[in-house]
């Protein structure tokens, strides 16, 4: 018997670990998922800035055909002050002229305010575009981690259920169906360390005389409380 519940015990540790393996593989995809979100917002913002410069980029040409424009009225205007024959006429230019010149000190002022807001946000868009690298390669750098762990996670996957499948072969049919049924009822835990007196699975106390005949590992013994298999990890040796 010390053997099959050597046997056992493997595979409890083993039926652990891929526990463990398991839910690292349910994280990792959602891990990676919300790294792809970090990373779609950091690009989004820094899109969505250069947006706002080319969008007053191109304000700013437009306010300067239309400065340009006013201009060209003026000297046309200007032009035809030599050929105007009534004083009527030459108020209705000199008016036309007035509203020209105010409407292009408007636009210039406009543009000043376009340049200086241009200006700032270029600069800030510049250190954040810098900053936005560094994020970036460090959100890479946390996703290829997570990869290399689902590929590390795969191997050992496949070494503990090849494990597994040798050490099942060796154990008792009937002991292994009790096992696999316990585990299936007590969380994933079939077999349970035990130690003063008390078992490891549901940390309540065994009876004295049990318990020194747990620690010989020559028989099949189970927790009187919770039912699991109690194994000893002492090598047959009391304490």
């Amino acid at each position: 018997m010390r053997e099959q519940l050597e046997l056992l015990w493997e595979v409890q540790k083993i039926d652990l670990d891929l526990e463990a393996i398991e839910e690292s593989r349910s994280r990792y995809p959602r891990e990676i998922k919300r790294l792809d979100e970090r990373e779609k917002i950091e690009k989004e913002k820094i899109q969505k800035e250069k947006e706002r410069v080319e969008a007053l980029e191109k304000e700013r040409r437009q306010k300067e055909r239309q400065l340009n424009a006013e201009q060209e009225k003026i000297k046309r205007a200007e032009g035809k002050m030599f050929e105007v024959k009534t004083n009527k006429e030459y108020q209705a230019l000199l008016s036309e002229i007035d509203a020209s010149k105010e409407t292009n000190n408007r636009e210039e002022e406009a543009i000043l305010k376009l340049l200086d807001e241009i200006d700032g946000l270029k600069k800030g868009l510049s250190k954040r575009e810098k900053d936005a690298v560094a994020t970036l390669e460090k959100i890479e750098a946390e996703k290829k981690a997570f990869r290399e762990k689902m590929t590390r996670d795969d191997s050992t996957w496949k070494a503990r259920m090849d494990r597994r499948e040798i050490l099942a072969g060796q154990i008792d049919s009937e002991l292994f169906r009790l096992y696999s049924t316990l585990k299936e009822k007590r969380q994933g835990v079939g077999v349970v360390g035990v130690r003063q007196e008390t078992c490891q699975g549901c940390f309540m106390n065994v009876p004295p005389q049990m318990f020194i005949e747990a620690q010989k590992n020559n028989a099949l013994i189970r927790c009187p409380n919770c039912n699991r298999i109690l194994y000893w990890e002492g090598n047959g040796k009391t304490k």
